[in-house]
């Protein structure tokens, strides 16, 4: 009919109304966040800038404690090279640091979903990009993204784990001279990252892995000088106080040893069975890494390594879950009913919001209760299923020009 726009004048508009909501979403919630008066706003990006501020004062590090009404005892957990890092944020006065901090944590989001939709092929016609299809994606993607827990935890606390998987997921797009250099940086920060060492070894990229050692090894000496004292008692004691970080048990770790501590028995030894499980799930996410880097995908390759880090850690925040979030991302942009199905079965775990509260113990009902346990669980199933169901070598030329750089 006349007038009827085709289906290829469709798609900007479509790629166009999305962009809309899209940024409507983050202008609301950024607009929420600014007008709510409730206290610990941020207040991860405060206990930064409390112990940055402290260290630059000449005092210990590791000596400051957030104050907060309901939660005490908050301090920094990470190396010090991490505090090196956020010394910008901590010279800054509390609200342009907040505003700069809250903007790069959606410009690093939909960088990643960008990273993703580039990878997956999706937006490529005839062989060459389209700007409005991936346009399409990229706002399309970032509203779910935007309401699941995990990001808005990230959101909310002013958290660094957005910052610190982004360094991980881009560094495989390094030239090959230069790869695995963010990676051992990310770990510099925290030590989470330090999972894809192994991978570099056990998939034999013996520069990656060597270029990964040196970057978090040349970080943590750069910062032991310029902290000697705050590294020295990391290294050796902070480190090993794992009671600084967070209950094991509570309802809000996500990781393998949460579910374990939760579940199993009084008098089974916890511990053991969470070395035996973790031994099986990182030999599972290597092996799945391996193949999906064999196959021509890194990207893949990393949100399998990615994934591990949530589980094996021995406590995994909502916001350290944001790997599979982009995880979920993935899979939808792969499409196939078996992609389709996991990343929409990802998307609804992790928009269900009451499942990441904080639950004295004896007070969990049977539906609560489980619905607390999937977002762990949910790592089994993509570690199981891999980060490339039905896909071959061949799956997009983005892919095997990516591969190329090896």
């Amino acid at each position: 009919m006349p007038g009827t726009p085709t289906t290829g004048s469709r798609v900007p508009m479509i790629a166009v109304g999305l962009s809309v909501l899209a940024v409507a979403m983050a202008a609301m919630l950024v607009i929420t966040l600014a007008g709510n008066g409730t206290a610990g706003l941020l207040g991860d990006l405060d206990i930064y800038r409390g112990a940055v501020r402290t260290a630059l004062a000449g005092q210990d590090l590791y000596s400051y404690t957030y104050v907060h009404p309901t939660i005490h005892g908050l301090g920094f957990t990470y190396p010090p090279f991490a505090a090196l890092v956020l010394v910008p944020f901590a010279l800054l006065d509390p609200l342009p640091g907040k505003v700069i901090w809250t903007a790069l944590t959606f410009v690093v989001t939909v960088g990643a979903i960008f990273l993703l939709v580039r990878a997956s092929g999706r937006g490529v016609v005839a062989g060459s990009p389209a700007r409005a299809p991936r346009v399409a994606w990229i706002a399309g993607l970032s509203l779910p993204v935007m309401l699941s827990y995990p990001f808005l935890h990230n959101l909310v606390v002013g958290q660094v784990s957005l910052f610190v998987i982004a360094l991980a997921l881009f560094d495989h797009l390094l030239p090959r001279r230069w790869q695995g250099s963010l990676v051992g940086i990310a770990a510099a920060i925290k030590l989470t990252p330090l999972v894809f060492l192994p991978y570099y070894l056990l998939t034999r990229q013996w520069r990656q892995a060597a270029v990964c050692t040196s970057a978090f090894l040349g970080a943590t000496a750069i910062a032991w000088l310029v902290l000697p004292a705050a590294s020295l008692s990391y290294w050796t004691d902070k480190l090993w106080q794992t009671g600084r970080v967070g209950r094991t048990d509570s309802t809000v770790n996500k990781s393998l040893l949460g579910l374990l501590s939760r579940q199993l028995p009084d008098g089974v030894p916890v511990t053991l069975a969470w070395l035996a499980v973790a031994a099986a799930v990182a030999a599972l996410a290597y092996w799945q890494a391996a193949r999906h880097l064999a196959a021509g995908s890194p990207l893949a390759a990393a949100l399998a390594v990615g994934a591990l880090s949530v589980a094996v850690s021995p406590i995994s925040w909502p916001h350290h879950q944001l790997w599979m979030v982009l995880g979920a991302c993935w899979y939808l942009l792969l499409g196939g009913r078996t992609a389709t199905l996991v990343g929409t079965a990802l998307f609804v775990i992790f928009l269900g919001y009451p499942w990441f509260d904080d639950y004295p113990a004896g007070t969990v009902g049977t539906l609560l209760g489980i619905g607390i346990e999937l977002p762990a669980l949910a790592v089994l199933v993509v570690l199981g299923v891999g980060l490339m169901p039905g896909r071959r070598s061949s799956a997009t030329p983005e892919l095997a020009a990516v591969a190329g750089k090896r």
